[in-house]
């Protein structure tokens, strides 16, 4: 491999495997998760395959299930590559012919004879703060051929999306930023973790993070900016650095009282990472990526991150929307709070697709840091879960994915995930035992 980036023998070895496997299949498939991480994946392979003059069918998935492998059963490819996915569901996976590889960063099952598994999880590596399925696709990129370290701003940009940069990129994320910065294709400065043209804009559109009292409440932040002095309509990057202080400061506060752990907190000042060619920051980046997944535009997602104009403009159109909904929703949950059990608590979601986002946001910023949060979507005959937790309560034994699988199972459904993030599907009339099992699961986990 290209680079500075060190990895294990077994793990190169598998990389360098699953090159000859793409190189060598006549029908090539690729199936990748719909959220900015799988969007991220997408478009580092899609940049790659392109690269190498290579065909190949992409599909994006809203998740794994059996429909989707018996799809993929019937069409005779040579070579399926999942990316985000599969690491959980290899029984499945050994049941398609060809050559299988899975890209996943989620806890494995097990090890296959049958399936190649590019998982951090199988080197002694942590697959939820070290490597996600975008930074793994790069590495398989420059695997194949060392100019792919140009896709590396997507692959970063996904790992932001999956939350990955919380306390700093590390791991093989580190090793890639490094890389990347070396190659000049990102730029790292420390700066407040705010967007938008004023102060007040900043403050009031901001979901991430949400401020009680303050995000969608434009008169209020007016206010609380006038109780410091400061100028509302001045651009964030224009202030001083005596205000710059006092803001960051008084923003602090207010994450602390809404109860808010440490590491959040310390987030409100973060690594930003530029990506001069496309004149925007990995964060933003993620943003349009979860945006374009959530409002079922992927394809857009991959476009837009392969450099093409006209989709990053339809792209910040769809944010912008996203946002909006995903604003409104939160002051929804902000008033009116969550379904309590004893160790853990829910609520439901109409919008489907932005479930997760929802979730993660009022679990990290609005309700109890004390419990895990369910948020709980109906779609169809299917009842989905999307499940977040704390760092601090996966410390305390906290394993959403164990709790998630077990429950689902419990209930002829299934589940599975990272320990602070996770997700189910259940037969709808199946909610009150499965969020009873969860309750009675995690309660257990965390005594």
């Amino acid at each position: 491999m290209s680079g500075s980036v060190v990895l294990p023998a077994e793990f190169s070895d598998i990389l360098k495997h699953t090159c000859i496997a793409i190189r060598s299949a006549g029908r090539l498939r690729v199936v990748s998760h719909y959220d900015a991480d799988g969007i991220a994946a997408a478009a580092v392979m899609s940049g790659a395959l392109i690269r190498e003059d290579r065909q190949f069918h992409l599909t994006m998935a809203k998740g794994f299930d059996e429909a989707l492998v018996t799809m993929l059963a019937k069409e005779g490819n040579d070579t399926v590559v999942f990316l985000d996915m599969g690491s959980g569901q290899i029984e499945s996976l050994e049941k398609l012919e060809g050559t299988v590889i899975a890209l996943d960063h989620h806890k494995p099952v097990r090890k296959s004879k049958k399936v190649l598994q590019a998982n951090p999880h199988f080197h002694d590596m942590d697959g939820m703060n070290e490597a996600c399925a975008s930074t793994l696709t790069l590495l398989l990129a420059v695997t194949l051929d060392p100019s792919n370290w140009s896709l590396a701003p997507i692959a970063l940009a996904g790992a932001v999306g999956d939350r990955q940069h919380m306390g700093g990129m590390k791991g093989l994320n580190r090793q890639i930023l490094d890389e990347a910065s070396d190659k000049k294709y990102v730029e790292s400065q420390k700066s407040l973790n705010l967007k938008g043209s004023t102060v007040l804009k900043s403050i009031s559109e901001s979901v991430d993070p949400y401020f009680v009292g303050l995000s969608g409440r434009p008169d209020n932040v007016a206010a609380f900016l006038e109780s410091m002095n400061v100028n509302a309509d001045t651009p964030l990057g224009s202030l001083d650095e005596f205000y710059r202080r006092k803001l960051t400061s008084m923003l602090s506060l207010r994450l602390m009282g809404q109860g808010c752990r440490p590491e959040t907190v310390e987030e409100l000042v973060t690594e930003v990472l530029w990506i001069p060619l496309m004149d925007l920051s990995a964060a933003d980046l993620a943003d349009l990526l979860n945006a374009c997944g959530r409002q079922d535009h992927e394809s857009l997602g991959v476009a837009m991150s392969l450099g093409n104009r006209e989709a990053l403009e339809e792209a910040r159109a769809l944010s912008s929307e996203y946002n909006r909904k995903l604003m409104e929703n939160l002051m929804k949950i902000e008033s009116n709070g969550a379904e309590q059990k004893d160790h853990v608590q829910y609520f439901d979601v109409e919008d489907a697709p932005m479930a997760g986002a929802e979730c993660g946001l009022a679990m990290q910023y609005i309700l109890d840091q004390s419990k895990p949060t369910l948020a709980l979507s109906v779609v169809g005959k299917k009842l989905k879960v999307s499940g977040r937790g704390t760092k601090h309560l996966v410390s305390k034994g906290l394993d959403l994915a164990a709790a998630m699988k077990r429950a689902a199972e419990g209930v002829r459904g299934n589940g599975g995930g990272h320990a602070v993030a996770s997700g189910a599907t259940v037969p709808v009339g199946k909610k009150d035992a499965f969020i009873g099992a969860m309750d009675d699961i995690v309660g257990k986990q965390l005594r």
